[in-house]
């Protein structure tokens, strides 16, 4: 029997699953969730039906890392953004800047659908501790601005995001949406700086 390095285990473990998600997203994409089986799932990604389990514990999971896919280039992208900026201001505009450009960038639309209409609520709740950790770096973004109003500019700041995010995953042009977005962040921290 040869001996595999636990490099190489893990490696393959992480290709085949990636294998098994491409599958999902992709039967997702043509038949809707109804059509997210197992066997269909084995069968798209060339793996025998009773082996996948190896890889999560029901399609149930695999939806959610389907839903979840994108969350760690996502998050690192604003984390990378927010750090280049010299100033709270910068940052703060950096972060809704990031925020927009990653929704444009990936399928988000799809992927929030599909969490909204067929994640298990201990899944949505984790999808919604990863938005959460966004919104921390949002809020310490806030706090450096000494705002009168932390708490309340964080939630506006976020909606503003989340409006826009929305008018991305409905086809606006990115770059409209995120130069109106950036200025209404600047704005709003202009006026409240006093």
């Amino acid at each position: 029997m040869p001996k595999i390095e636990a490099g190489s285990v893990r490696e393959h473990r992480a290709q085949r699953l990636a294998q098994l998600v491409d599958a999902a997203e992709a039967i997702l994409n043509e038949g809707g969730v109804e059509t997210l089986t197992a066997g269909a799932v084995a069968a798209r990604a060339g793996i025998a039906r009773n082996s996948i389990y190896r890889y999560f514990d029901s399609i149930e999971d695999l939806l959610e890392l389907v839903v979840t896919r994108e969350f760690p280039t996502w998050i690192d992208a604003v984390e990378r953004a927010i750090a280049a900026g010299t100033t709270p201001e910068e940052r703060a505009a950096a972060y809704v800047r990031a925020n927009l450009e990653q929704a444009a960038r990936g399928t988000h639309g799809w992927r929030a659908s599909l969490s909204r209409g067929s994640l298990s609520p201990s899944a949505r709740e984790r999808v919604k501790s990863l938005h959460t950790s966004l919104h921390k770096a949002l809020a310490q973004v806030v706090d450096e601005l000494e705002h009168p109003q932390p708490e309340l500019t964080v939630a506006v700041l976020q909606a503003v995001v989340d409006a826009c995010i929305r008018r991305i995953d409905q086809g606006d042009e990115l770059t409209t949406v995120s130069d109106f977005a950036v200025g209404a962040t600047r704005r709003l921290l202009a006026d409240n700086h006093h």
